[in-house]
C-alpha cells in the first residue's frame, strides 16, 4: 500500500520528501522467540501491503537476529514470504558443529578486544541462528530504498551502571551509515567503528564487526543482568567441561580416581572453574584456593601467591576480589600449567583445532571480570572545548556495549530522536513477563528527557496476565503508539493458555521444532492481520496530519 492509497482520494497526492509521514516498527527482545515472531510480523505486514509505508525498523536483542539476516538482501521486503521460508529451513535443518564453534572462537581471539561477546556469539547465537554471517552492517546497502531503514540498538554498560537508567546518553545505535550515541549527538561512520581513534583522528584502521558479532552484542541478555550472568556463566562453563579432555577428567573426579591418574594441568583448570562458580554464587572460595595449594605442592612461588590470596581475601572489597581472582587465574594458567601437556590431553582425532591454553586463560579471566562488547572509543581524547560531550565519553580508550534490553526491551529512544520526527510507532512486543513494561518504561524515559509521548494508563494484574492484541495510545503533538503483545486473549484465549505459550517459547530455549516455528509465525501474523484496519486508520491519520500541514 503506497502512501497515496492512504489519502482516501482518487487523485494522486504528492509529498515532498521532508513531509512524508514517518512511521516506525519496533521489534523487542526475546531471543529466538523474538527472531521468529518479528519475521512473522514483517511477513504479514508485507502481505497486507503495509511494509512500503514504513520508514524505520528498529530492533533490540533477538529482533536484531532477524533483521541482520534480512538486510543481506537489498530486496527482502519485496519477497518477504520467501525470506520467511528460508528462515524456517535454516532453523530446522542446518547444523553447527563443535569444530565450527572452536574455529569461530579461535578466529575472534586475534582481535585485541576479544570479550565475552565473542564467546556468546560463537557459543550461543551461532548455534541458534545457524548462520556465520561474515558480512558487516555497512555492507547492507539499499540503493533503491525499498526497505525500512534498519536501526540496531545497544547500550553503554558503564553509563548504564553509573548513570540514571533513563539517561539518554546510555543508548547506542548502529545503522549502515553511522554508529554512536544519539543522546549526545556523537557518531562515527559505521565502516570505521572499530578503528583506533585519538583526538578525532584514526591512529589505526581496524575491521568493522561482522554480523554474527553484532548479533552477539545486541542480543547478549536473556532477562535481567543477574539472570543473564548466571545463565551465560553456566553456558560457558558447561561448554568448557564438555570439551572431550575435560569431560573425561570430570568422569575421573566422579569415580574418585587417585591423584596419580589425574592430569594435574586439567585439575588446575577445573579448580579455577570451581573457583569462579563459588565466587559467583556467593560461596566461600577459600577451600578451593586450599585445593589449588595442595595441587601445587612443591612449587614455592605458587604456594606463596595462593597464601597471599587467603591472607588478604576477607579484607578485600568485591571489586578487589574480582581483580585478585582474575590475576590469580592468569598467573596459574601462564606460569603453573604445562601447555603442551594440557593441549595433548584436550586433543582428539576428531578435533583438528583445539582451544589453546592462551585462549582458555583469556576466557577464564573474562568470566571473572565480566567483560562485554569491548570496542575502541571513537571519542577518545576528542577535542571538547565547550564540554559539548560528557567528560566520561572522551576519557577512556575503550567502550563496552551490551544488550539494550537491560534498559528498555524495545528501541523507543532511538526512533524518538527529534530529527526522525516519527508520528506513528508500531511496537511489537515479544518480551516475557509484563507485556506493558516496555511501553511504561518508554513513557518514563520520555518524561525524564522532555520528549512528547502519550500517557500510558496503569494496567491491572488481570490485564497483564491476559492482554488484548492491540492498544493505541495517542495525544496532541506527539507520536501515536500502537502496542501489540505477542500472546494475548485474541490468539490464545485465556490467561492459562497464554502462560502455557510463554512456557513453551521461553527465552532460554535455543531451538524449536518446525511446527513450533510455524505456530509462532502464525501467532505473530494474526496480531497484524486482525488489526490491519486499525493500522491503516492510524496511518491515514498520519497522512492527514501531513496534508493539513501542507495546506497551512
Amino acid at each position: 500500500m503506497f502512501l497515496n492509497d492512504l489519502t482516501g482520494e482518487n487523485d494522486k497526492c504528492y509529498f515532498h520528501e521532508a513531509d512524508v509521514p514517518q512511521i516506525a516498527v519496533l521489534g523487542s527482545g526475546g531471543g529466538l522467540r523474538a527472531m521468529v515472531a518479528l519475521m512473522g510480523t514483517l511477513s504479514e505486514l508485507g502481505a497486507q501491503k503495509l511494509l512500503d509505508s514504513i520508514q524505520y525498523l528498529c530492533g533490540v536483542s533477538g529482533s536484531t537476529w532477524c533483521m541482520s539476516s534480512l538486510y543481506n538482501d537489498e530486496k527482502w521486503s519485496l519477497q518477504v514470504e520467501q525470506k520467511e521460508a528460508e528462515m524456517v529451513e535454516k532453523l530446522t535443518s542446518k547444523e553447527i558443529t563443535f569444530q565450527d564453534i572452536i574455529d569461530r572462537i579461535n578466529e575472534a581471539t586475534r582481535d585485541s578486544n576479544f570479550s565475552l561477546t565473542d564467546i556468546w556469539a560463537a557459543l550461543y547465537v551461532y548455534p541458534v541462528v545457524r548462520d556465520k554471517e561474515t558480512k558487516s552492517v555497512s555492507d547492507q546497502t539499499d540503493k533503491e530504498m525499498l526497505n525500512p531503514y534498519p536501526i540496531y540498538a545497544a547500550i553503554d554498560r558503564w553509563r548504564l551502571e553509573n548513570k540514571d537508567k533513563h539517561d539518554k546518553g546510555i543508548w547506542f545505535e548502529i545503522t549502515r551509515h553511522e554508529s554512536g550515541y544519539p543522546g549526545c549527538g556523537a557518531f562515527i561512520e559505521t565502516s570505521k567503528f572499530g578503528s583506533i581513534f585519538k583526538e578525532g583522528e584514526i591512529l589505526e584502521e581496524r575491521d568493522e564487526m561482522d554480523l554474527l558479532y553484532l548479533k552477539g552484542l545486541c542480543g547478549s541478555a536473556l532477562g535481567s543482568w543477574k539472570e543473564s550472568k548466571k545463565f551465560i556463566t553456566s553456558l560457558i562453563k558447561g561448554w568448557i567441561k564438555s570439551i572431550p579432555g575435560f569431560n573425561r577428567m570430570l568422569r575421573g573426579r566422579a569415580t574418585n580416581e587417585s591423584v596419580s591418574t589425574v592430569d594435574p594441568n586439567m585439575e588446575c583448570m577445573l579448580l579455577l572453574l570451581d573457583l569462579h562458580e563459588a565466587f559467583n554464587d556467593g560461596m566461600d572460595c577459600k577451600p578451593i584456593v586450599n585445593a589449588l595449594m595442595a595441587l601445587q605442592e612443591g612449587n614455592e612461588e605458587a604456594q606463596k601467591q595462593l597464601q597471599q590470596v587467603l591472607e588478604n581475601w576477607d579484607q578485600q572489597s568485591e571489586a578487589e576480589q574480582v581483580k585478585t581472582l582474575s590475576d590469580l587465574c592468569q598467573e596459574m594458567c601462564l606460569n603453573y600449567i604445562d601447555q603442551p601437556s594440557l593441549e595433548e590431553a584436550l586433543t582428539l582425532n576428531s578435533i583438528s583445532n583445539v582451544i589453546s591454553l592462551k585462549v582458555m586463560t583469556i576466557i577464564f579471566c573474562l568470566l571473572f571480570e565480566w567483560t562485554w562488547g569491548t570496542k575502541f572509543n571513537f571519542l577518545h581524547k576528542h577535542p571538547n572545548p565547550e564540554n559539548v560531550l560528557p567528560s566520561d565519553l572522551v576519557q577512556d580508550e575503550k567502550i563496552y556495549l551490551i544488550d539494550a534490553g537491560l534498559a528498555i526491551n524495545c528501541g523507543y529512544p532511538l526512533v524518538l530522536r527529534p530529527e526522525r520526527q516519527v508520528q506513528l510507532i508500531l511496537s511489537f512486543d515479544f518480551s516475557a513477563g509484563d507485556p506493558f513494561l516496555t511501553v511504561h518504561q518508554a513513557a518514563e524515559y520520555c518524561q525524564q528527557n522532555n520528549i512528547p509521548f502519550p500517557d500510558i494508563p496503569v494496567v491491572s494484574e488481570e490485564e497483564k496476565a491476559c492482554p488484548s492484541d492491540c492498544y493505541i495510545y495517542s495525544g496532541e503533538d506527539m507520536p501515536t503508539v500502537m502496542h501489540f503483545p505477542l500472546f494475548n486473549k485474541a490468539n490464545c484465549g485465556d490467561a492459562e493458555e497464554i502462560k502455557e505459550m510463554w512456557n513453551l517459547y521461553s527465552t532460554a530455549r535455543r531451538s524449536y521444532s518446525k511446527k513450533e516455528i510455524q505456530d509462532l509465525l502464525e501467532f505473530s501474523k494474526s496480531n497484524v492481520r486482525r488489526n490491519g484496519d486499525q493500522i491503516i486508520a492510524e496511518m491515514q491519520k498520519a497522512v492527514e496530519a501531513v496534508l493539513k500541514k501542507q495546506q497551512e
